[in-house]
């Protein structure tokens, strides 16, 4: 009977760290759109002032989106070293 309370807590432990696995991998996935979004977000609005000859608008513009896409790829970076380094989890 104690034994089967042991399995059964340390099981219910290594089913919360996988859940919690499952989430901070996906919140890396999110973080990498978002700043790859903002990036053309940024993009967009730079052609657009581009177009409307407000060279101030066009640098600042240009400016953030250059700060999104390099956020978006130290992210990817240093996500991608921590993605291939998982936890062998075998179900029972």
């Amino acid at each position: 009977q104690v034994y089967r309370v042991h399995w059964l807590r340390a099981k219910a432990l290594r089913d919360r760290w996988k859940e919690e696995m499952t989430l901070v991998q996906l919140e890396m996935d999110w973080t990498c759109h978002y700043f790859s979004w903002r990036a053309t977000q940024w993009g967009d609005r730079m052609r657009e002032s581009l177009e409307k000859r407000l060279p101030g608008h066009a640098c600042y513009s240009g400016r953030q989106s250059q700060m999104y896409s390099l956020l978006a790829q130290d992210a990817q970076a240093a996500f991608q070293d921590l993605q291939s380094v998982s936890i062998e989890t075998g179900d029972e």
